[in-house]
């Protein structure tokens, strides 16, 4: 059986929180980040909130023009159409990544964050992390 890495993934506090509501399911990506399905992601809201609020696993990732994202995606990705065609302005290509099974956890705050996984600093965009800082945040989480 195949072990796969976790990643922490920054992402705009509204948005984490339409991600945790349900309302966003397809995470939407400029460029695709190097990452296998079956990723569990510890989803960091960025400043002002700095904190790991959730996890989702990533269970697709979609490859397509801003267009056909829009056509086939656009309700499950939690934006509207301007705010959609204003972040793929330019880009022939745009990428979806499809969550599944999320679950809100206790905040972890990036104080905690720091002091646990030595040094922690919030990825760009996203940051794999070792199976000991994993289960570190597993803990700090309460599962």
């Amino acid at each position: 059986m195949k072990s796969f890495e976790d990643a922490v993934i920054s992402i705009k506090p509204h948005f984490v929180e339409a991600i945790l509501s349900g309302d966003k399911t397809v995470e939407l990506r400029r460029r695709i980040p190097r990452v296998e399905l079956g990723t569990r992601f510890w989803i960091y809201a960025t400043r002002p909130t700095a904190a790991i609020l959730g996890t989702a696993v990533l269970k697709e990732i979609i490859k397509a023009s801003p267009l056909m994202l829009w056509n086939d995606y656009g309700d499950r990705t939690g934006v509207d159409s301007s705010t959609f065609k204003a972040y793929f302005h330019g880009s022939d290509m745009g990428f979806g990544l499809v969550l599944d099974d999320v679950q809100s956890i206790r905040p972890i705050e990036l104080d905690s964050l720091r002091s646990t996984l030595g040094g922690f600093h919030p990825p760009q965009v996203f940051s794999r992390i070792s199976h000991s800082d994993s289960n570190s945040l597993n803990e700090l989480a309460l599962f």
